[in-house]
């Protein structure tokens, strides 16, 4: 199969290739998903760079979130999960150094969500780390019916996902902008309040 991969930190220019290499099997409690979207993080760069500490492994191929189709199980899988469209997260975690970054991944099956089909693989991708990051900021505290949030940074990923389920949720949002042409994308998220870190005072803005 396909992958990008490198086998030493750097800049991606430097050390990124793109090679055959062999098509992973899955084992016990695994599955392998054939990947029709691969999601880079900030986390798949600092570590290619060195920024995280010095690699774990020998060849890394990058980036933990994407989006496909169960294709093979290992033991103890349902065989009936192959077929499945999935979103999967956490491939290039710890103890595990091949990634999404590939034309197939091999992952533990509880990292390989159910996806609908009538949401796409490019969607599906991005509900990885974007996604659960915002989840997690949200709601490890409780309900937000009634509240009042600020989203930093609404029009990032992991912004517009904290807008769209904070809203779900029945919370008022206010989020912070850079730059007013991201105005319009998250309004249309469903944010109440939108502030220009720019050109407004944040603390100010109720």
């Amino acid at each position: 199969m396909k992958a990008a991969y490198y086998e030493a930190q750097g800049a991606a220019k430097d050390v990124l290739k793109i090679g055959e290499i062999e098509k992973p099997m899955p084992k016990f409690g695994e599955v392998r998903v054939q990947l029709k979207v691969s999601g880079i993080n900030p986390s798949d760069i600092k570590n290619r760079s060195g920024f995280l500490g010095p690699m774990s492994y020998s060849r890394v191929i990058q980036h933990q979130d994407g989006a496909g189709i169960i294709d093979s199980v290992g033991e103890g899988v349902p065989k009936s999960r192959i077929g499945e469209r999935v979103w999967i997260y956490e491939a290039q975690a710890a103890g595990r150094s091949d990634g999404a970054a590939a034309e197939y991944v091999v992952i533990p099956a509880d990292h390989a969500m159910k996806l609908p089909d009538n949401v796409s693989f490019e969607i599906g991708t991005c509900l990885g780390i974007p996604a659960l990051t915002a989840h997690r900021i949200l709601f490890s505290d409780g309900a937000l019916t009634g509240k009042r949030v600020l989203v930093h940074g609404g029009a990032g990923v992991v912004g517009e996902a904290a807008i769209l389920l904070a809203k779900w949720a029945g919370a008022w949002v206010a989020t912070t902008i850079r730059k007013e042409s991201d105005r319009d994308d998250v309004k249309q998220k469903g944010a109440d309040l939108i502030i220009n870190m720019k050109t407004e005072d944040v603390p100010k803005k109720n």
